[in-house]
């Protein structure tokens, strides 16, 4: 069994990028550092965005290879949380709890019935694979508490208290600075000129960003083999 899951070993290489800008950002830092310092803050910033980007498509493509390894290994659905099949129709369910018509009401089960139906079952395996690009929507803003709840809807409700346990004194540390990538990011994306980081600053997000996800990958991982499946 591989140490880490695919999802991890593609953010591994989707920060190289980051990583690029960091070193970019610390060179012109040591040779220049107020002649660049618009380059190096345009870099950092950049860097930033770039980083959570990448956190919010791990999460989702960990998801993604869960959902893969569900179908693909034939997992019964009476072992499936109620909460997959729900963000598996949820575009069609959020639709039917916002219609007071009765007449559209009914037309829009005949919807989920003709996309669905196939996938609401209490027993078996899935027939089809789970649409992940349905099952992934909503899930931005990759704080903790929504990383957390982003895995509840595979109906894993104790990933924050798992994380403390594997994480130990580092879980603090390493939650709060996730919380904190993504508050600079989110003031970044809305134009706040004082969000940036030095390159130094910069090399620390990535260490503690996937150190973080290490976490993730292993607590997520031993769940599914649990609960569902082995993912990895």
């Amino acid at each position: 069994m591989a140490r880490y899951t695919s999802a991890y070993s593609s953010l591994v290489t989707h920060v190289k990028e980051v990583e690029i800008l960091q070193k970019l950002a610390d060179r012109k830092a040591k040779s220049d550092p107020i002649g660049c310092k618009h380059e190096i803050d345009s870099l950092s910033r950049g860097a930033v965005v770039l980083l959570c980007a990448h956190l919010e498509g791990y999460i989702k493509e960990l998801g993604e290879v869960t959902l893969e390894a569900i179908y693909k290994r034939g997992v019964d659905r009476g072992n499936v949380s109620a909460a997959v099949y729900y963000h598996i129709s949820k575009d069609f369910i959020e639709i039917i709890k916002n219609t007071q018509n009765p007449s559209s009401v009914s037309g829009h089960m005949f919807n989920l019935l003709k996309n669905d139906l196939e996938y609401w079952q209490l027993s078996g395996p899935f027939p089809s694979p789970i649409p992940s690009d349905r099952f992934n929507r909503g899930f931005a803003s990759p704080s903790h508490k929504k990383i957390s709840a982003y895995f509840k809807r595979f109906g894993y409700d104790n990933f924050i208290g798992d994380m403390q346990v594997y994480l130990k004194a580092k879980y603090l540390i390493l939650s709060n600075a996730i919380d904190h990538l993504v508050d600079t990011r989110n003031k970044i994306a809305h134009g706040d000129p004082s969000a940036s980081k030095t390159p130094s600053e910069l090399l620390e997000m990535l260490a503690v960003t996937k150190e973080y996800c290490r976490a993730v990958d292993s607590v997520f991982a031993f769940w599914c083999r649990s609960v569902l499946c082995c993912i990895r």
